[in-house]
């Protein structure tokens, strides 16, 4: 248990990340209502870019911890350095293009593409593979530590409190919190480091496993192959396009994006240290999931636990209301039937979508029981789905899609990548041939890819 100091600290910091959002304005009678409330009228700045991007892309910290003390070292090279070129790609492929288009969601730019069947489509698809269920049960789990309640009493609490603080002012409130919970993010982690290595030296870690310095961690080398096909997803990232449209340049979305990259590699640095002394102080803890907090409570005294704590908060609340966001950005827009409640106002639309999203988001927390696991599902699905309609229609010279074509890929490669994860319970023996789940879905989608090509090639051929 934490001490009563340690959990004002938490709770301090949670009122003030709840005051911050609330104090935001937004006025859903204003002449770019949607935009405004959306995209923060488009006028994000050079420092909160960075701020907003770091914070967003680390929420799954406790998952880093988990990984990172099952394999070592492995958690950088799967969890790091793919990501690192997912997003480099982005920010010199993507990112001016995006902040150029007037679109507001991804959706809006493949019904501009494709039509509306495969905007629907892709609506449902970032509807699904947004929803952050594993950020959910990452902040329920640190509300069991910290406060001492049951987990699906912090999932409930968790939804409500994230539905709160945007409630208000929607983009911007996300923007101001993100700004506050950056610098608790880096000092918390800079703080544990710092006392590890001063206090503990390198002795440690002599007694881990020898598999914890091996790149793979002991794994197969198709089980660390797959996370960088998943790293792939970046490039269909909801939120990367989301801060790129609401960028108030190009150049900001691109430099940003290039920033952002160092600062998440400094931050993979410290929570690969802190991992690896997890596991070399509590080699025998229950539970990989809790080996960021239980090393806190380990090497930390008084006080410092509570500012800690605030900082894993912090790390997990910043992708947490991003991506409920996002999703609740995507019913409003996208899915949102066009004839149902015409009259109400986008804000309106998008709080209804922010209730929505944190309900579903909280029953998949509470179904599954680890962070990694949902990652790697809803990664799979995204990647296999969405990467090569997107890019077609940024590149339409090396990649080309007919309407029919992009509805048939996306839908048919998530159905076999779905398929083919509950292949591994079906059988108990595993996923059918071996396959990833990904590879399976990927290999769909470059099919029908090239198939309705070579279809569109011939047509235009016959037509001259």
């Amino acid at each position: 248990m934490l001490s009563y100091i340690d959990i004002a600290i938490v709770a301090g910091f949670l009122v003030f990340t709840l005051w911050i959002g609330l104090r935001q304005r937004h006025s859903p009678q204003s002449a770019n209502e949607a935009q405004n409330y959306l995209l923060g009228g488009r006028m994000l700045t050079l420092p909160s870019f960075v701020a907003t991007t770091v914070s967003t892309w680390y929420g799954g910290i406790l998952g880093i911890g988990e990984y990172t003390w099952l394999y070592g070292i492995s958690n950088w090279l799967v969890f790091g350095v793919p990501y690192y070129v997912g997003a480099i790609l982005f920010a010199l492929l993507l990112s001016k293009r995006a902040r150029q288009s007037d679109v507001l969601t991804l959706p809006e730019r493949f019904e501009r593409h494709y039509g509306g069947a495969c905007a629907k489509c892709a609506g449902w698809l970032i509807f699904l593979t947004s929803l952050p269920g594993a950020y959910v049960l990452i902040t329920a789990t640190l509300c069991a530590w910290c406060f001492q309640i049951s987990v699906p009493f912090g999932i409930v609490s968790t939804a409500v409190f994230i539905v709160a603080y945007l409630w208000r002012g929607g983009f911007t409130s996300l923007v101001k919190t993100d700004v506050i919970q950056i610098f608790l993010m880096f000092g918390s982690f800079i703080l544990l480091t710092s006392i590890l290595l001063v206090g503990y030296g390198l002795e440690p870690l002599r007694s881990l496993p020898e598999t914890h310095f091996e790149p793979t961690g002991g794994q197969p080398l198709s089980a660390v192959l797959v996370w960088y096909v998943i790293a792939l997803s970046t490039l269909t990232e909801p939120n990367f396009f989301q801060r790129c449209f609401a960028a108030k340049t190009p150049e900001i979305a691109r430099h940003g994006l290039l920033i952002s990259v160092a600062c998440w590699a400094f931050f993979d640095l410290m929570t690969t240290t802190c991992g690896l002394y997890a596991r070399a102080l509590l080699p025998d803890l229950a539970n990989p999931i809790d080996a960021f907090p239980a090393l806190a409570t380990e090497v930390l005294p008084i006080g410092l636990v509570g500012v800690f704590f605030a900082g894993l908060f912090a790390t997990v609340l910043s992708t947490l209301d991003s991506k409920i966001f996002t999703t609740a950005t995507t019913i409003a827009r996208d899915i949102w039937p066009s004839g149902a409640f015409s009259h109400w106002t986008m804000t309106r639309k998008t709080r209804i979508g922010l209730i929505i999203a944190a309900i579903a988001a909280s029953i998949i927390a509470y179904l599954s029981g680890s962070v990694v696991s949902i990652w790697k599902v809803f990664g799979s699905v995204s990647a296999a789905a969405l990467l090569i309609p997107i890019l077609a229609t940024y590149f339409p010279k090396w990649i080309r899609l007919t309407p029919i074509g992009a509805f048939v890929l996306m839908l048919a490669s998530s159905i076999v990548t779905c398929v083919w994860f509950a292949s591994k319970y079906m059988t108990q023996d595993g996923y059918w041939l071996g396959l990833e789940p990904l590879f399976a879905g990927a290999i769909v989608a470059i099919a029908i890819a090239v198939v309705d090509n070579i279809g569109l090639r011939w047509r235009e051929a016959s037509r001259s």
